[in-house]
């Protein structure tokens, strides 16, 4: 098992546990709050990894494999951007999923997901790898069951996929508040119906239901997560690797890149050694 970083007690696996007040724009604030930190983090993360092996000497050259990033809730073009700038560096033709921070309608996100998909698919004229984190990885699976051959393989990072909601009870607050906003029709918002309707009920059956056997399939989740309940991301459809970092460090920490980038060699089929893991610093917001 790998090891990097640290994650406490906290929500978000730093230690802090985000004030909460009783009323649903108090849990909107604590979720901002929460979301600027991430971001402070991925920042700051950012000047470690480009002193890592895996941006100093690039272990391989994907020669313009297409990937799509699927975000999740909260997700920021901030947060993806170690991952997406390291991935460009390797050689891949990476696209970001346009998921509207991951809080609308869970069936119409997958929509937007297929969309970008097809797309970069056109574009680069290959089948391309998918990478979902989080509520990104719920998406990318129902895409990757719906279009087996425009996706050469799928890996889901801290992203619960057998059960639904299997959340840290402060954030499953902030999907209530976000409920109750799309409730009284506030656009762009998922409502209550897409966790019980008919709405999201071709997502849900997608989540749980059989996976193809032409798309290979890894989930990479953290036994440290404090965000999401690491057993929701043992899909039975797939193969699991386990590293230590929190729910956001499976974006930008060193050890879960080195996992993608040893994966993404498989796909290629490259017999690329695993890179050297620098010993980094943590800092004052370590993952």
């Amino acid at each position: 098992m790998e090891r990097s970083g640290s994650a406490g007690k906290g929500a978000d696996g730093d230690g802090e546990r985000p004030a909460f007040g009783t009323g649903w724009l108090n849990r909107l604030a604590a979720g901002a709050l929460l979301l600027a930190r991430h971001e402070a983090k991925a920042y700051l993360q950012r000047a470690a990894i480009e002193q890592h092996s895996l941006w100093l000497t690039p272990p391989l050259d994907a020669g313009g494999l297409p990937v799509l990033l699927v975000g999740g809730m909260g997700t920021t073009p901030a947060l993806l951007a170690p991952m997406r700038d390291l991935l460009r560096r390797l050689g891949c033709r990476v696209e970001v999923a346009p998921v509207r921070f991951g809080v609308d309608c869970g069936e119409a996100t997958a929509r937007a997901v297929r969309d970008a998909l097809r797309e970069l698919v056109e574009t680069a004229s290959a089948p391309a790898v998918v990478i979902g984190h989080s509520r990104g990885g719920q998406f990318a699976r129902a895409v990757a069951v719906r279009h087996s051959e425009q996706v050469r393989g799928l890996i889901t990072l801290g992203s619960p996929l057998t059960r639904m909601l299997a959340v840290h009870p402060l954030l499953l607050a902030h999907l209530v508040a976000i409920g109750a906003l799309g409730a009284v029709g506030m656009p762009g918002l998922l409502r209550p119906s897409c966790r019980w309707g008919a709405c999201c009920a071709p997502l849900r059956a997608d989540l749980t239901g059989p996976f193809p056997d032409t798309v290979p399939f890894l989930s990479v989740y953290s036994t440290a997560d404090r965000i999401v309940d690491w057993r929701s991301s043992l899909d039975p459809a797939a193969r699991h690797r386990e590293i230590t970092t929190s729910h956001g460090g499976l974006v930008w920490d060193p050890a879960s890149l080195t996992v993608v980038v040893e994966e993404l060699a498989g796909l290629l089929g490259l017999a690329v050694a695993a890179p050297a893991r620098a010993q980094l610093s943590p800092g004052p917001f370590a993952a």
